[in-house]
């Protein structure tokens, strides 16, 4: 993955919030116990996660680093890092507290977590940093009077394709100038997509433009409600979702709809055919040939679906299919959290942005097999992530 390959080792190769960084770096080294708490805002593919892990490592530092959204409770945290928080080590050395996705402790079921945390933030003998992606959540503020609060914006798209033609260079890539910059307007600000963007297209062909940017809510809502081919094709290209979790949501809202048998039956067959061709395009590595799937499925999806009234929604499924889906996504939020750490970026980020791109490569046994020691997966993972690769 080039996101790895190309990953800065210094935090001063990093791309955007130099200001930020420069803050957060002189926070750490004048840290002592009794002062605040670091809260980084901004989000997904700005660099916070990778700013801890390199502030951490160029100061010598142990970094103890946790996802918050899988540990809500008080008794969890406290059985997490409570020890960090109150020692040091052998030679009075400091350890690094990192504590990301925030926004996913906050709110009604945290069960004393954050309160834990306001706490921890006065009694701690060690430096903690916290990180949340919604900037905008009033749950934030909750934890504003026991935090330094630093917001992380997107790059400038400048950079950002600096940064693309850099590794464009390295892979021997001829990249024309409109395709770069394809590529910075769809990752809206996402250093991190716009890399996965250029991995998956190849570093040719046209690019794909994104003028404005659509929740998945009203981007699949205007592919399933359009007037013809072109305008679902718009509709498709609007929605900010790698293309695996594209066709499963619309796989997912058709499957919920009311289409008559032979209807369903059509729908089901483009969208089998399309999850194939995605396995076929993961065993082959011919990345670039995912930017036809937004006109496969409009050309071939959306006349069967034309005023059918199918529409995103989030009604129950059966309880079958809910369990399956249920145990699935354990697997994959489980599978983020522990990519994440080795990849030092947010379970978030890996998520959406990250495992898309290694379920394809997953079509390979040998990957798996490197991808499970790795990760340190069981024997159960084999057979999820070769389905995963459309295998």
């Amino acid at each position: 993955m080039w996101v790895e390959k190309y990953r800065p080792k210094r935090v001063s190769e990093m791309v955007g919030n130099e200001e930020a960084r420069m803050a957060i770096g002189l926070w750490l080294k004048e840290w002592k116990p009794g002062k605040k708490a670091m809260l980084l805002v901004g989000p997904p593919g700005t660099g916070k996660t990778t700013l801890v892990t390199l502030l951490a490592k160029e100061s010598g530092m142990n970094m103890i680093d946790l996802n918050a959204s899988d540990v809500r409770t008080k008794d969890k945290l406290e059985k997490r890092i409570g020890e960090a928080t109150k020692t040091l080590g052998l030679f009075g050395e400091r350890s690094l507290i990192f504590l990301d996705e925030v926004d996913g402790l906050l709110g009604r079921s945290d069960y004393g977590g954050v309160e834990f945390i306001k706490d921890a933030v006065k009694e701690t003998q060690n430096p903690l940093i916290m990180a949340a992606n919604d900037q905008d959540a009033d749950e934030i503020r909750k934890l504003g009077s026991s935090c330094i609060t630093v917001r992380f914006k997107p790059p400038p798209p400048r950079e950002v394709e600096m940064y693309l033609r850099k590794i464009a260079e390295g892979e021997g890539l001829a990249v024309p100038n409109d395709t770069f910059q394809g590529y910075v307007v769809r990752a809206g600000g996402d250093l991190r997509h716009a890399i996965n963007l250029m991995q998956s297209g190849g570093g040719s062909g046209e690019a794909a433009f994104k003028d404005v940017s659509s929740s998945v809510s009203q981007g699949l809502n205007a592919f399933f409600e359009a007037a013809d081919p072109a305008s679902a094709l718009a509709g498709l290209r609007s929605v900010s979702l790698p293309p695996l979790e594209k066709v499963r949501e619309i796989h997912t809202c058709v499957v919920k709809s009311k289409l008559a048998p032979e209807k369903l039956a059509a729908a089901l067959e483009v969208i089998s055919r399309a999850d194939v061709i995605m396995g076929e395009i993961g065993a082959t590595r011919e990345w670039r040939l995912l930017r036809y799937l937004d006109s496969m499925l409009s050309q071939e999806l959306f006349p069967i679906i034309k005023g059918e009234n199918v529409r995103y929604v989030s009604e129950d499924l059966p309880f079958p299919v809910l369990l399956r889906i249920w145990n699935d996504s354990k697997k994959i939020r489980e599978l983020s959290v522990r990519y994440a750490s080795r990849a030092s970026t947010s379970g978030a980020s890996a998520r959406t942005q990250d495992l898309p791109y290694i379920f394809a490569l997953c079509a390979s046994k040998d990957f798996r097999r490197r991808l499970e020691q790795t990760l340190d997966l069981d024997e159960t993972y084999d057979k999820f992530l070769a389905k995963e690769a459309g295998r």
